[in-house]
């Protein structure tokens, strides 16, 4: 792509559209595949050192970042809203094609998947956008670079936080970069994709590690959180797990209460209310792929009780959850009951929304809840590849994609591991034991350690 924004035509490959989109799916399995490989291997005492696991991820988010954004054309659209901003336009209340009107040659390559939405994310995800479009000097190519850099940043951020988080033991620092620095679904999501969910999570995880009983402590988590929550809305749920961790100190509650108010409130009232109408908006918006549109047969369209329905239900679910998640530190089980529950159960759900979720994953002992969640992103993960079904130039495929079995196979595969998840809370197995797993695989010369 040009400097100027404009996309030229170029001939990659002969490769038709329904092998592009074989090779994809057959990628994402296979890397899923190799991460069960290795969740099983630790189970079974397997201790690879932790800079190698670091070096890997490094390499796999460098290659990443500088490829084309893939999957996906949110990162244009992300594009397209920094180049508002910079211009002095509100992306909250002016649309993609109300832009493409002014003649901006960034306006110019914006989807037309999206073109009548205005920006749905929170106002720091905007200023995130403000900053890359200036930099790349109204480049709509450098803007999504420098996107992918933050996310780059905020994903190895969160990826040293966790490691952190996981303390001394191997095996728990194993799982941590299985999960997510080495987590194919991840990196594809995040990085390749270059979605918000990154900045967000990297964020969240940033306070989780920060979170202690002194109010200083929890004031500076309190700011990460309000920015979390500033970048994407949902991510407002990981205070629950900061919450109970400090619940026993009002000054540190109080603290944490107040850092997040403070981030959320000024930057609010910054880019105006119309940004909180926009996120409210989307919400009565369901995705194609949510098991909430098998309704549509039986019911026509979908009832306008849906968003009441789903947050009762995200309440039961988080109630199961919390009732029988694994053990951990004390306010991992309430965070990640509350997290899992409403990606679950949400009306508008795509895979990178599991971000939220697979870092509280990587730091619970070992369950079936890891087969359930890797299922569950890979199915949702398959579902949204090629990327935008109506550009494919193979009718057949795209007939299958947008009409065909597609979209009913896969809200009836997440249902269906749904219920997978609720019979695994009812009826939950011991978790591994992953000291004696150590102990095995020292006795067996596997334990290397880290540094």
């Amino acid at each position: 792509m040009e400097r100027d924004g404009t996309f030229p035509r170029i001939a990659w490959t002969s490769v038709t559209d329904l092998e592009v989109t074989a090779l994809l799916w057959a990628a994402m399995i296979a890397g899923t595949a190799g991460l069960a490989a290795g969740l099983a291997a630790v189970r079974h005492g397997w201790r690879p050192r932790r800079r190698r696991l670091l070096a890997g991820g490094a390499l796999a988010i460098a290659v990443l970042v500088a490829a084309p954004p893939m999957g996906t054309t949110d990162s244009m659209d992300y594009a397209v809203y920094g180049r508002m901003a910079v211009l002095g336009y509100n992306p909250h209340v002016m649309t993609p094609r109300e832009f493409r009107a002014t003649g901006d040659p960034v306006g110019a390559v914006a989807p037309q998947e999206w073109e009548n939405v205005p920006s749905v994310y929170g106002p720091l995800a905007t200023a995130a956008q403000w900053a890359a479009s200036a930099m790349a000097g109204g480049s709509a190519s450098w803007t999504v670079f420098w996107l992918k850099i933050w996310n780059a940043l905020a994903f190895l951020a969160a990826a040293l936080a966790l490691n952190r988080m996981a303390g001394r033991d191997p095996a728990r620092r194993t799982r941590v970069h299985l999960l997510w620095t080495l987590n194919p679904l991840m990196l594809w999501a995040l990085i390749g994709g270059a979605h918000v969910d990154g900045l967000a999570a990297g964020l969240a995880v940033a306070g989780l590690a920060v979170v202690g009983p002194t109010a200083r402590r929890s004031g500076v988590a309190g700011i990460l959180l309000g920015a979390a929550a500033a970048v994407k809305a949902p991510y407002v749920l990981v205070g629950a797990g900061m919450a109970w961790a400090v619940r026993r100190s009002p000054r540190a509650l109080t603290a944490l209460a107040a850092g997040a108010a403070t981030v959320l409130v000024a930057g609010y009232a910054t880019i105006g209310r119309e940004a909180i109408a926009a996120v409210a908006r989307r919400t009565q918006s369901p995705s194609w792929n949510t098991p909430w549109q098998l309704l549509v047969p039986f019911t026509g369209a979908l009832p306008p009780w849906l968003s009441s329905a789903s947050l009762g239900l995200a309440t039961a679910v988080a109630v199961l959850l919390l009732r029988a998640s694994p053990d951990g530190p004390g306010w991992l089980r309430p965070t990640l009951a509350i997290c899992l529950a409403w990606v679950v159960t949400t009306p508008v759900y795509y895979p990178w929304y599991e971000a939220l979720v697979f870092p509280l994953v990587a730091l619970s002992p070992a369950t079936r809840l890891d087969w359930v969640q890797l299922a569950r992103a890979l199915v949702a993960t398959i579902g949204s590849l090629p990327g935008i079904p109506i550009r494919l130039g193979d009718a057949w495929l795209r007939s299958a994609v947008t009409h065909g079995p597609v979209p009913y196979i896969v809200p009836s595969a997440l249902l269906g591991l749904a219920l997978v998840l609720v019979g695994t809370v009812l009826f939950p197995p011991a978790p591994d034991d992953l000291n004696a797993s150590a102990a095995r695989g020292r006795r067996h010369g596997m334990c290397h350690g880290g540094s």
